[in-house]
């Protein structure tokens, strides 16, 4: 009899498993601009910021539990550049461009809940830093090797919302903006303390994080798997401002 009751409740946590648990997939790309979060650069007159450009493209991986709750797994190659400006240097009123840049290649497992239309989602991105370099127009330097200044993992917050755009049960276009903030400084620890990337202000004290911000906009073409795996459920059923 135990032996009975055991497989008939494994049988019908299986069955409510099956009902509700679901995956899609998706194919994603996007773009935005971003900055250095440097305490140095936002407070010394002489510098200032000056946005730089991003964009990313790769693919998703989704695990649904119902209707709002899912783990979304975004996987993509990206390419950053972050910019300052410098002034006052070598007795020039010139002013002189700095700029950072890298790929990276970004996974990013994130809590996302969706209602209707919508979605917000917050978690970490995992990025792996790759051909970093830098360009300095005061010292005439152009794409130098930056593989010692900068950290080859880099470690972001991000929190993101959006929605349907249009789509059915199976395939569906989705837009939404995402917020990515470093929190790992991005010089590595050799060089925090020779004031990398300040190198060329001796006065500025050293050991000031660099953290880059950026905003970006995404998009993304989902397939749900659930309505393949088990037509006869929900799965996927989410809402599209236009559907078809």
């Amino acid at each position: 009899m135990k032996r009975i009751f055991t497989l008939l409740f494994g049988s019908l946590f299986l069955t409510s498993v099956n009902a509700q648990l679901w995956f899609d997939i998706g194919l994603k790309g996007g773009g935005g601009s971003g900055f250095l979060n440097n305490k140095t650069i936002s407070s010394d007159p002489r510098l200032s910021i000056n946005p730089g450009y991003n964009y990313f493209y790769g693919g998703k991986i989704g695990i649904n539990y119902g209707y709002y709750v899912s783990i979304a797994t975004d996987i993509t190659y990206g390419k950053n550049s972050f910019s300052f400006n410098q002034a006052e240097l070598f007795g020039s009123t010139t002013t002189y461009k700095y700029t950072i840049d890298y790929a990276s290649l970004n996974i990013s497992p994130l809590f996302r809940y969706t209602k209707d239309a919508s979605y917000i989602e917050l978690g970490p991105e995992f990025l792996m830093i790759k051909k970093p370099t830098y360009s300095d127009e005061a010292t005439a330097k152009a794409d130098v090797d930056a593989t010692n200044e900068i950290n080859t993992r880099v470690t972001n917050l991000v929190f993101g919302f959006g929605g349907y755009i249009m789509g059915n049960e199976v395939v569906a276009l989705q837009m939404g903006l995402r917020a990515h903030y470093a929190l790992t400084n991005l010089t590595s620890d050799t060089f925090e303390g020779g004031r990398f990337p300040l190198t060329n202000y001796p006065d500025v004290a050293s050991g000031v994080p660099t953290n880059p911000f950026s905003i970006q906009l995404h998009l993304e073409l989902n397939f749900s798997l659930g309505q393949i795996a088990r037509s006869s459920t929900k799965c996927g059923r989410r809402v599209a401002f236009l559907s078809f």
